[in-house]
């Protein structure tokens, strides 16, 4: 089996996570790439260990997207929603099971399927009342959707030319979305094509975010180059789904090629850390390259604190 190469890649994670913290941003790019191999260094599948990690707000966003997706799949395939109860099916099937999963550790046995949950790790457990809380929140948003207009649209089209369904990410280099031949990881929740228009739709589990548009940009650029469909044809959809909120962002010649420009500038930025860039390998200081930010509000959610000696496992005895 050939070996996977670690590139130098654009997605509004990664640039998220670069603006944020350097350090950080070393540990899941660089120092946790190999970390699922058995003879790797400590450090790296400790890094690799904490990129599996999720949170509860995390935990509510990946439970509501795995549900429409599951219901719109369901409308394609059998021409209607086979979820009894979406809601109920978010609470229990995605987010009780994660969160059990994670107290019983079997993260021990495998990361990957059994997620460590930020809150049991490092001992800050939520009370019952905001698990509660938690739970409504998913089902609201669940909720909201299935009622919305949209949905009932989709549900009664007779001819569904959808063109994606939160489809799983291509590592066939020829099928990844390119710009100067490099990799931008953008794939829209949902995406059709309606009125010889293409619209894509982006579901937000929290409130307007001024990476939005950005982001709704970047799918653009998928359906440009993937799909053919000239800037003027693409309509960028953002549904706010725990306020039960539909909002448009501007799609045309001039916002693509600003956000061309953006990547190619973010891109820019990544590799002035690099000292090989064509194998994309970081410059070897690590300390002053990628430096700790000042410890804060920050530091306090982030799961990568451990390895930076601000936090520690809750069952550790070195712990509080």
């Amino acid at each position: 089996m050939a070996r996977i190469k670690n590139e130098l890649s654009w997605s509004r994670t990664r640039i998220s996570t670069f603006e944020t913290c350097p350090r950080a941003y070393y540990y899941q790019y660089y120092l946790k790439w190999g970390g699922w191999s058995w003879d790797a260094p400590d450090d790296a599948r400790q890094a690799y260990f904490f990129t599996k990690m999720t949170n509860i707000p995390m935990l509510v966003g990946l439970g509501v997207h795995e549900t429409i997706r599951d219901m719109l799949r369901s409308v394609r395939d059998t021409g209607r929603c086979t979820i009894a109860d979406p809601a109920d099916h978010v609470r229990r099937e995605i987010l009780t099971r994660v969160w059990r999963d994670a107290k019983k550790e079997l993260w021990r046995t495998s990361a990957k399927n059994h997620p460590p949950l930020f809150e049991l790790y490092y001992g800050d457990a939520p009370t019952p009342e905001e698990l509660k809380r938690a739970g409504a929140h998913a089902a609201r948003c669940i909720e909201n959707f299935a009622k919305s207009d949209l949905f009932r649209e989709l549900q009664n089209e007779e001819n569904r030319r959808w063109l994606a369904v939160d489809e799983e990410p291509s590592f066939d280099d020829a099928s990844k979305l390119k710009l100067d031949d490099r990799t931008i990881w953008a794939l829209p929740d949902f995406a059709r094509e309606k009125n010889g228009l293409c619209e894509i739709w982006d579901w937000k589990t929290g409130s307007r975010n001024p990476h939005d548009q950005a982001q709704l940009l970047s799918y653009a650029l998928y359906a440009r180059d993937r799909w053919g469909f000239s800037p003027d044809r693409i309509r960028l959809m953002a549904f706010y789904l725990a306020d039960d909120e539909i909002r448009e962002y501007p799609c045309n010649a001039d916002e693509l090629a600003a956000i061309e420009t953006r990547i190619r500038n973010d891109f820019l930025r990544m590799e002035e850390l690099l000292e090989d860039k064509e194998n994309n390998i970081p410059l070897k200081n690590v300390e002053t390259t990628f430096p700790m930010i000042e410890n804060g509000a920050t530091c306090e959610s982030c799961f990568y604190k451990e390895l930076c000696g601000r936090g520690c496992y809750a069952g550790s005895p070195a712990s509080p």
